[in-house]
């Protein structure tokens, strides 16, 4: 970490200081200098900190706990999700954690957008700072406004490590670090504080390239005796779906028209249902129309009465609510597999044998081993795939896919979002001449995804999907082309499969060219799965078929 907590402190001794004595400055490195070289403090000066006792006086820790934010698709920053830590004191309980204080830190990226905002974070090229707030404020950006679920660890830090902590953070202060969102971001700086708190952890240092949330929990958490507990804090769209499971599809319409404004409170005691019923009614339909007014969906002041009218005829009924909370999940995120993944396959395309020796540096396919990661959910960067040719005896690049996204989230009365996929990278594909050649290319797609079944195991998602492929071996060097794409996800136990069905029309062809793939996962451990594919596919005049057994490894 930098050891300057100021632009100029090289220069300017009191601007490093922010006007404190450097015992109060560097509090932290203080008392590890009084404790390491054995300092007698009465042949120092008597210094009273005062700015730092009552500030950590006011925060009165006692205990800390590290909390995970769920991915957020939306956003390149927090596709791995995002870890902050929860200072709590002795007054703190289940009841009233909220009122904690949360340390975060985060990038400055001021209002960029879209390329630039990708390209600086990637770069480093933004500051990072850390920061102290109180956690509702946390709680309420990720897990109302941006919808993602929270998972919170209780470490087992001792009362010196934590006073070492909070004197660490106070050192910190507004020092900004280049914040780069794969390596030096939320996750490692959190490692390096907690360093501080336990010497001899070294956990900064096991992450050289790549610092994911998940991966680094994991790492805190083998520490022994760190885990005391882990509890889970369910977003506001989490808590409405669950909801809506409890109700029938009567309940369920008669909720979305009270959120709507097509039907009165009043009706919801008029359609035949028991009182219980009918307070569970009412809730959700408030709860749908809080959700969308936290989403933005909704302006103007009507769905201020409604939810308004909502909650006086819902305090007419003299009973507890009906509505369960959602269940904790059976495997936590830091339960997941490992990011990293290696695999081999044997195969066999257009009548010649093969071998693919594959490496994945991060993060989670559709039919990797599913247990604590979002259905629906991919996230790929750097795939790459090395083939030898049994037939020819020679090897090639089959694929280096740069960056491989894909977000499935299923749509329906409630909720309506857009699924949407992009990758890019280079490809071997069929070109003129009956050959493949590796090409550089982009594809994506926008559509909608719909569950089937209750539990919505089995995701189908339609999409209107574009591509653009590039390579000196095409007869216009460059192809452009766009069409539709069915693909039906399913996720039953240790089984997942995907079948996709897709016709393209290219620029440099009259006949369109089609692909049909069905893909199975086994998952035999949950750092070991079976891959079985079969694919059939018609461009450039050409019909290819193959099939492949692979086997990948998650470390």
């Amino acid at each position: 970490m930098r050891t300057l907590c100021h632009a100029r402190g090289f220069f300017d001794p009191d601007a490093e200081r922010n006007g404190q004595h450097p015992q109060c400055a560097f509090i932290a490195r203080f008392h590890w200098l009084k404790a390491a070289l054995d300092i007698d403090v009465r042949q120092l000066p008597e210094v009273s900190c005062d700015r730092f006792e009552r500030w950590y006086n006011a925060i009165a820790p006692e205990r800390v706990t590290l909390v995970f934010a769920s991915a957020y698709m939306n956003s390149p920053a927090s596709m791995f999700g995002h870890t902050l830590l929860r200072i709590d004191s002795a007054q703190h309980d289940d009841n009233n954690r909220l009122i904690s204080y949360a340390v975060n830190h985060a990038a400055d990226t001021g209002a960029d957008a879209g390329a630039l905002f990708t390209v600086r974070g990637l770069s480093g090229a933004y500051p990072g700072y850390f920061s102290l707030m109180p956690y509702y404020e946390k709680v309420r950006e990720y897990n109302d406004l941006e919808d993602r679920d929270l998972w919170e660890y209780e470490l087992g830090f001792t009362e010196e490590e934590v006073e070492r902590l909070m004197m660490h953070l106070w050192e910190l202060g507004s020092t900004p670090f280049p914040y780069y969102f794969l390596h030096q971001n939320c996750s490692y700086r959190l490692l390096a504080v907690m360093d501080v708190a336990r010497p001899g952890m070294a956990l900064a240092d096991r992450f050289k390239w790549v610092a994911i949330p998940t991966d680094t929990i994991q790492a805190v958490l083998a520490q022994e005796g760190m885990l005391v507990r882990a509890s889970y804090r369910p977003a506001q769209g989490t808590r409405l779906r669950h909801s809506l499971t409890q109700l029938n599809a009567d309940q369920r319409k008669l909720a979305y028209a009270l959120a709507q404004g097509e039907a009165e409170p009043s009706e919801a005691a008029s359609c035949g249902v028991g009182t219980t019923e009918q307070a569970a009614v009412l809730e959700t339909a408030y709860d749908y129309l809080y959700y969308r007014h936290l989403a933005g969906d909704i302006a103007g002041r009507d769905h201020t009465r409604r939810m308004r009218e909502l909650l006086i005829a819902r305090s007419r009924i003299d009973q507890a609510s009906p509505i369960e909370r959602p269940p904790t999940p059976l495997h936590r995120p830091d339960q997941a597999h490992e990011p990293k993944r290696i695999g081999i396959g044997f195969g066999r395309r257009h009548e010649q044998n093969y071998t693919n020796l594959q490496f994945r540096p991060a993060y989670h396919e559709l039919l990797d081993p599913a247990p604590g990661h979002a259905t629906g959910a991919q996230l790929n960067f750097l795939d790459t795939r090395i083939r030898y040719l049994a037939d020819e005896e020679r090897v090639e690049l089959e694929r280096l896919r740069f960056f491989d996204v894909d977000a499935r989230t299923p749509r329906d009365r409630f909720f309506q979002p857009k699924s949407w996929n992009v990758r890019s990278g280079l490809e071997q594909r069929p070109a003129p001449g009956e050959a493949r050649r590796l090409m550089l290319g982009l594809e994506g797609g926008i559509g909608h995804t719909y569950g089937i079944g209750s539990e919505n195991k089995t995701l189908a998602m339609v999409s209107l999907q574009g591509s653009l492929w590039g390579s000196r071996h095409l007869d216009d060097t460059v192809r452009a082309g766009a069409g539709p794409r069915v693909s039906v996800f399913h996720a039953q136990g240790i089984w997942l499969g995907n079948l996709e069905i897709e016709a393209t029309q290219y620029t440099d062809l009259s006949q369109p060219s089609w692909r049909l793939s069905v893909e199975q996962g086994f998952t035999l451990h949950r750092n070991l799965s079976l891959r079985l594919s079969a694919a059939r596919e018609f461009d450039v005049e050409q019909r290819q078929d193959s099939v492949e057994l692979a086997l990948y490894r998650f470390f």
